[in-house]
């Protein structure tokens, strides 16, 4: 039985818990969230790198559980009378890094811990879910403005052969993506010429010191999810996504920023710039979100202490409430 595998801690009560929900892209991470949220006095602080920017909406999946009522506030989401928070936080034209989520979300889960509600942390970015957790130390490497007006002036071959001649070990650690993206690439630079003013004796510590975290992480066989991850595909495009793309770039969001936001909107700007067609941007789509649930699941396979759970089975969300359950209401 999984529940056999939960630690008990004498000093920690209701007041001191904390669930994260992880997990690849089309697994229902929030839609399994707004359950548990209903069912242990939760509210969720969502944990994705785009959902925080505002008016990307479809193609993040913010709206959750296919039509479920949502209430947009000045600083919060409600979805189904569930706060939902960390969506809508900037601009896409701003830049929001690892140590702004950081911040913003630790607030979030130290209000709702003051509330007496329990915090579940959801989403599929596994930086900023580790980050949370355990702290990192480039967290406390500040932006060095000077250093970025030279690098942003560089190619991104440019940026590439920079870093690679700084720290071929930093290098390695980029996946392909990365490689290609000039903003991970100059954060890279960055953080290896910043290292030296790291303050080690002031570390930035996560939740993991302090809380009683469990986390439960959506999983399923590749074939299982690869479908869900096309039809979900073909359901954002009828709900408009492309519509969406068009508003973003009316509102002042360039093609190459639409860009730099990654998967749907990388190739909604292709689309909108006539380089491919609406089919294409479907088929090309298909294969790039399949490959980054592919990377997540690589990520995630790291994380340690992880209640797997696989949502093509039968009766998994029952499962996953009866550990939580045991979890939750266990004060020894």
């Amino acid at each position: 039985m999984q529940e056999d595998r939960l630690i008990k801690d004498t000093n920690r009560g209701k007041q001191d818990k904390i669930l994260v929900i992880l997990g690849p892209t089309a697994t229902g991470k929030t839609d399994l969230a707004l359950i548990l949220a209903h069912k242990f006095s939760g509210e969720i602080v969502s944990a994705d790198s785009r959902q925080v920017y505002k008016g990307l909406d479809i193609g993040t999946g913010k709206r959750a559980g296919g039509g479920l009522s949502h209430i947009i506030f000045d600083s919060y989401w409600k979805i189904d009378g569930i706060p939902v928070f960390l969506y809508d936080v900037v601009s896409p034209k701003q830049q929001f890094s690892v140590k702004d989520y950081f911040q913003e979300a630790m607030s979030k889960v130290k209000n709702i811990l003051h509330r007496e509600n329990l915090p579940i942390i959801v989403g599929g970015t596994g930086l900023y879910i580790r980050a949370l957790i355990y702290g990192l130390p480039n967290l406390q490497i500040p932006l060095n403005v000077k250093l970025r007006e030279e690098l942003v002036k560089l190619t991104l071959l440019e940026l590439q052969e920079k870093l690679y001649s700084l720290s071929v070990s930093r290098w390695e650690l980029l996946n392909k993506a990365d490689r290609q993206n000039k903003r991970r690439l100059l954060r890279s630079i960055e953080i290896e010429l910043m290292n030296p003013y790291i303050d080690t004796k002031f570390p930035i510590k996560g939740l993991s010191s302090n809380f009683n975290i469990l986390k439960i992480g959506l999983t399923a066989s590749r074939p299982f999810l690869r479908e869900k991850i096309n039809q979900r595909l073909l359901d954002r495009i009828s709900q408009g996504l492309i519509a969406e793309g068009e508003r973003l770039h009316k509102e002042g969001i360039s093609y190459q920023k639409l860009r730099e936001l990654g998967l749907e909107y990388r190739y909604l700007a292709d689309h909108l710039e006539g380089l491919i067609s609406r089919e294409e941007f479907a088929d090309i789509l298909k294969i790039k979100i399949w490959q980054y649930a592919k990377r997540q699941l690589t990520w995630f396979k790291k994380e340690e202490g992880v209640f797997w759970f696989d949502v093509s089975s039968h009766d998994w969300e029952k499962e996953v409430e009866k550990l939580v359950k045991s979890w939750y209401d266990n004060l020894a």
